[in-house]
């Protein structure tokens, strides 16, 4: 089955890191926090681990101690984890449309929507897709705290060359299950600017290492998509049917509580990265320009494929851009249902990141007006992702039948 999650891992990485974490487990945190950091040419100095990109980002805002009637700007297509961090630090938020024909904001509609109020903007770099304009964005606003949403883009090099999380003030990234490099769950936060890394020095929180049961529900999560990756389609969906409802119930299946896609409850922000989820970072890490490659010529792949397919609007990425997905639209929703039931049979799974302006549908939308966001909403009915990493390799057939569905034939 061809997926979206685990994309870096491969079976030996699980070794690999349980002998690790076990001989030395304090310098698995300190070793792939330097390793991540050299991935993206910094210095270690920058780079900060956390339990969860949400924390990241949770632990510099609540460092910046704004005051409260600090405004906050977020782009019109995004994930629920982004705002609710806004949510439960008591900011208000406003939402800045995505560009036509883009997933991301242009920099010109961020700049207008900046006022005296605003303190701070998460910039996105959905789908490993570079937002562009952002140093002109800093010299053009000083007294505002930047921060690139890098969840999608590890390794994302914009038109000049320079690495996605190192352009503004502040980045986070994400290590969940789907993300470029997976650690179960996970993140990093990374302060580029000096005065901020001066400003937040005795203001991040102490971080607590997770219980040896949150630790085996991420591993086993992490098996069990692994496992997704290699099982026949028809053989997983039916382990899935017999297996979803027990394992639920007896919480070995770690995934976000619904109470908190809608607001109800927080997470735990004050958890840190557990050192074999650092030693299994690690392994990936070391791996990154191989593993950039094989998205990158994945995605190239796609685009020979899917040239000049009627009613689909492909991704224009650049060469240095590295997909978390390959995101396309089909703004048609009869094919696109069409496209999706025969990507199924062609054991491919149909992919529907971001399926709202404040993913997932359904979830709380902090701070949204309905119809704020028309390119957003537009986006979100018409958004399918086509998987990419490691185990994501289309067969011969698997190729035939993809091109067949972007010409409207049955697969």
């Amino acid at each position: 089955m061809k997926g979206h999650v685990t994309g870096a891992l491969r079976w030996w990485d699980f070794l690999t890191a349980t002998l690790q974490a076990l001989l030395d487990s304090e310098a698995s945190l300190l070793k792939f926090r330097t390793a991540f950091a050299a991935s993206l040419g910094l210095d270690a100095a920058r780079v900060s681990l956390f339990g969860s990109g949400r924390s990241a980002l949770h632990a510099l805002v609540a460092g910046l101690a704004l005051p409260p009637d600090a405004e906050v700007l977020l782009p019109g297509y995004t994930c629920v984890v982004v705002p609710n961090v806004f949510l439960h630090l008591g900011l208000p938020v406003r939402y800045v449309d995505i560009a036509p024909g883009s997933w991301n904001p242009a920099a010109e509609a961020i700049a207008q929507a900046i006022t005296p109020r605003t303190a701070l903007v998460v910039l996105p770099h959905n789908f490993g897709l570079c937002m562009d304009g952002i140093e002109t964005l800093r010299e053009r606003f000083p007294s505002v705290v930047f921060v690139e949403d890098a969840a999608h883009a590890w390794g994302s090099r914009d038109a000049e060359g320079r690495m996605a999380g190192t352009r503004a003030q502040a980045a986070f990234f994400s290590f969940e299950y789907s993300k470029p490099l997976t650690t179960g769950i996970g993140g990093a936060l990374v302060l580029n600017d000096v005065s901020l890394r001066a400003r937040l020095a005795r203001r991040l929180p102490a971080l607590r290492v997770p219980k040896r049961g949150q630790v085996l529900r991420q591993v086993l999560t992490l098996v069990w998509h692994r496992l997704g990756q290699s099982l026949p389609g028809g053989l997983m969906r039916g382990l899935s049917a017999v297996l979803r409802l027990p394992a639920r119930a007896a919480g070995v299946v770690a995934r976000t509580p619904d109470s908190e896609l809608s607001g109800a409850s927080a997470p735990d922000y004050a958890l840190g990265l557990h050192p074999w989820s650092a030693a299994l970072g690690l392994q990936q890490a070391r791996r990154a320009e191989a593993l950039w490659a094989t998205r990158r010529r994945q995605a190239r792949t796609y685009d020979a494929l899917l040239a000049g397919a009627p009613g689909w609007t492909l991704p224009l990425h650049r060469e240095g851009e590295v997909l978390l997905r390959y995101p396309v639209r089909i703004d048609d929703a009869a094919q696109r249902a069409a496209v999706m039931r025969g990507l199924v049979a062609l054991d491919i799974v149909p992919g529907v990141w971001f399926d709202d302006v404040v993913h997932p549908a359904g979830s709380l939308r902090y701070g949204y007006e309905a119809g704020a966001c028309p390119q957003g909403e537009a986006a979100a009915r018409a958004v399918l992702n086509l998987p990419l990493g490691l185990h994501a390799d289309l067969s011969p057939r698997q190729q035939q039948g993809l091109r067949a569905l972007a010409r409207g034939a049955a697969a």
